[in-house]
């Protein structure tokens, strides 16, 4: 009976520590990070006056977006993932765009609003200082639907990579030396 006992709390410590690792540590190399939404084309091409806003096809209309910023603070689809991951000193982040826009993955200095002020109103948000150079930043960290961003070798340290257009895509990096 002690045996038996012992197994549930013995798989619960082992996926406990799994998980822990997945999430805080890695070897230096690339480790992925999903840059998702769920925006459907049709509501999202005419608000947005553009006949590709969209190009995938979701299930949240512009309506049901702004209705979530409005009352969450976020649209918890349009999201990064994994929000926080661990990476030994010279490895990178490499962002696949698996959502229907365009988003950017960019590394801030600390989080805050994004570059489109329109989604600042609504969140309460102040650009943050990368903004001064969104041009470049978007035609650089930029990734289009389907899409790939190769990082550089990171250094040791805490990474904040944000979204410029939609700010409440994060991912925070640890970086052990």
């Amino acid at each position: 009976m002690r045996k038996r006992a012992l197994i549930p709390g013995l798989v619960s410590a082992l996926v406990l520590t799994l998980a822990f690792t997945s999430v805080t540590t890695a070897s230096a190399g690339a480790r992925r990070v999903q840059l998702l939404d769920d925006c459907d084309p049709a509501s999202f091409d005419a608000a947005l006056q553009n006949p590709n806003a969209c190009v995938k096809d979701g299930g949240t209309t512009f309506d049901e977006f702004i209705g979530q910023l409005v009352s969450m603070g976020q649209a918890p689809a349009w999201r990064f993932a994994p929000g926080m991951l661990g990476l030994s000193a010279g490895g990178s982040i490499d962002a696949y765009n698996r959502g229907g826009e365009f988003h950017t993955f960019t590394e801030v200095a600390a989080f805050g609003g994004g570059c489109v002020q329109p989604l600042n109103q609504i969140l309460g948000l102040s650009p943050v200082p990368e903004c001064a150079n969104a041009g470049v930043l978007f035609a650089t960290t930029g990734v289009a639907p389907g899409g790939e961003l190769e990082g550089a070798p990171l250094a040791a340290g805490t990474h904040r990579f944000e979204c410029l257009i939609h700010p409440w895509m994060r991912t925070t990096v640890e970086v052990s030396g």
